[in-house]
């Protein structure tokens, strides 16, 4: 054993490590009273940056939690507001059926619905305009996918979420222009030689490309040929005579006394797939026209059978009658679709062209289903080439993820009465464009309950189908995103507290040894530092 004074190398020792002790207890408690295992950088450089990138997305899916319940109770919002429009609208339609009912309506009646149906309309377009989410508008039309373009042409612009959400679908204007007018099919019939003489209750039929019909006579009189039958719309059945029409595969039969105008209005009024009309109607003195537009519904549905009757005294009239030879023409029209092309759609920086085709069921439907966008024009827009533009937009953007793109969209399109019921056959409906011109053409007051009915119907229908649109994007987009976002948020944060909380049992154990080498190594240094003093027993 060698003694030193000047150097005590076994109390540096257990100096050295009473630090290295002490160090791990205060690390130790620092552990246990935090929570976590990571302090700061040097406790598990690799452990801090994944748990810090794990952390930013904890926080991003914690954000897009919230911002999905936001944008629920958003959807709810202008949703609610379209539940009230629905039974504004179903009021509306109601007070029009009510007035149709003319044989026991008055004028001062048909005034007061007018008023009625007024202030429905201006409700209507109140809470279009002042439904709001906060002080952000919903159902306006700034929301809209796309907005400012012609709805007298175009009537339907839906821009689908998922190229609303597209990072690189930029918003801007762009032009629909019709490439191929559209046509709508027409089959007309037109008489020639002389059909029926006399007052006798006869019968003569023709067949021609395919339609059959009898001829008859009307107001009493002997009719030459179907022609003049039809020539003026207030001729009518004559005495014992009836009129059998087939359209679309239905029958409609009428009685002595019925005027060709109101055989025509009922059949017009009962189906919605052919316009009859008479007196020379088409350039023929009878035609039935297709309402949608293209070769995929050729009108070519329709048969007359028309039987002859007597409307004079048939005790004093003669009996005998004569059936001549009937010829006729018929000429079957067949409709063209329409082509069109929408351009200046940016798409990763690109302006594109996108060629929209008349969709195969209802021509008048223009789809373009790569990118997500369909516009539904009117017959009148169909048939005549020309332009339109539209301001595309992103509609109502919502951020439901926690990383840059993950962004959903809705279109939520104006709800305002001029901007309801848009595409109304103008054959059949003339003056009334949208629901909004009911009050301005005083559609009641003047008579108007089909045109009326048929806007009302089609209003009816934008609003239910804008509902049925939000109620699909909340159930299966936005809360279905947020059950995934908290599934996901649940297990990225159990991850990252694997990474950056402590492990207390694991822990208290290690303080609990620390403690004890922190007590040993204390003793051992007091122990080293007599060990010098032993010099002196050799000293004497």
């Amino acid at each position: 054993m060698s003694l030193r004074i000047n150097h005590n190398i076994a109390s540096v020792n257990g100096h050295r490590n009473m630090v290295r002790n002490d160090m791990a207890i205060s690390k130790s408690l620092e552990k246990l009273s935090s929570g976590l295992r990571i302090n700061r950088a040097a406790d598990d450089s690799a452990g801090l940056v994944i748990s810090e990138q794990m952390r930013a997305q904890i926080t991003g899916l914690n954000q897009a939690i919230d911002n999905s319940e936001t944008a629920v109770a958003m959807v709810q919002t202008a949703e609610g507001a379209l539940d009230e429009i629905n039974s504004l609208l179903n009021k509306a339609r109601e007070l029009t059926v009510q007035a149709a009912n003319v044989g026991t309506n008055d004028t001062n009646q048909l005034v007061a619905g007018q008023q009625e149906l007024d202030n429905a309309i201006e409700s209507i377009s109140r809470i279009a305009t002042q439904t709001q989410f906060g002080t952000k508008k919903l159902i306006d039309g700034s929301l809209a996918g796309a907005n400012n373009y012609d709805t007298t042409k175009v009537h339907s612009f839906d821009v689908g979420s998922a190229l609303l959400a597209r990072s690189d679908f930029k918003v801007g204007s762009v032009n629909v222009s019709i490439t191929t007018a559209g046509t709508a099919s027409t089959l007309s019939i037109s008489g020639g030689a002389t059909a029926l003489t006399g007052p006798a209750i006869t019968e003569a039929s023709f067949v021609a490309g395919g339609v059959s019909a009898t001829m008859f006579t009307a107001a009493g009189a002997a009719v030459a040929d179907i022609s003049a039958a039809f020539s003026t719309v207030t001729n009518r059945l004559a005495e014992g005579a009836s009129a059998t029409f087939s359209v679309n595969g239905t029958d409609f039969r009428f009685e002595s006394g019925e005027s060709v105008s109101d055989m025509l209005s009922f059949i017009n009024n009962a189906q919605s797939e052919y316009t009859l009309a008479g007196a020379g109607g088409a350039g023929s003195a009878l035609s039935a026209t297709r309402k949608l537009l293209g070769v995929s519904g050729e009108a070519t549905d329709l048969s007359v059978r028309l039987t002859a009757g007597v409307k004079a005294d048939a005790v004093t009239a003669a009996t005998a009658g004569t059936t001549a030879a009937v010829t006729t023409a018929s000429t079957k029209t067949a409709g063209v679709q329409t082509v069109s092309q929408l351009s200046g759609v940016s798409l990763g920086g690109v302006a594109t062209t996108i060629a929209l085709v008349a969709d195969t069921f209802d021509a008048s439907i223009l789809k373009s289903n790569s990118y997500g966008i369909s516009i539904d024009v009117t017959n009148t827009f169909a048939a005549a080439t020309g332009n339109t533009a539209a301001s595309l937009t992103k509609g109502a953007l919502f951020q439901i993820g926690a990383n840059a793109a993950q962004q959903t969209a809705v279109d939520l399109k104006s709800v305002k009465a001029f901007d309801l019921g848009l595409g109304g056959d103008t054959r059949t409906s003339g003056r009334i464009e949208n629901l909004g011109s009911l009050r301005s053409a005083k559609s009641l007051v003047n008579g108007d309950f089909k045109g009326a009915i048929e806007v009302i119907d089609r209003a009816i229908y934008d609003v239910t189908n804008l509902r049925g649109q939000l109620g699909a994007f909340q159930a299966n987009t936005l809360e279905s995103g947020l059950n995934s976002l908290r599934v996901t948020q649940e297990n990225l944060t159990a991850a990252e507290s694997t990474i950056r909380d402590v492990d207390f049992a694991a822990e208290s154990a290690s303080f609990t040894r620390n403690n004890i080498l922190v007590q040993a190594a204390t003793a051992m240094l007091a122990q080293a530092n007599q060990l010098p003093q032993n010099v002196l027993k050799l000293l004497g």
